[in-house]
């Protein structure tokens, strides 16, 4: 079970980014199972960031 909070943000927003970069490259490349793998990862990761930014307290 995979458990995380708010305060975590920025690392997620961090892997999405990185992620982002990795999935761009691969398109570039012609390498479509690299990029069908990690657009599954950025999908969750996007729930996540998501479910997480709507527990954020206000500013």
């Amino acid at each position: 079970m995979f458990v995380t909070t708010p305060e975590f943000l920025p690392q997620h927003r961090q892997q999405r980014q990185q992620l982002m970069q990795i999935v761009s490259a691969a398109e570039a490349r012609g390498q479509l199972r690299v990029v069908e793998m990690n657009q599954q990862v950025l999908s969750n990761l996007d729930q996540i960031i998501t479910a997480l930014e709507a527990d954020e307290p206000p500013r």
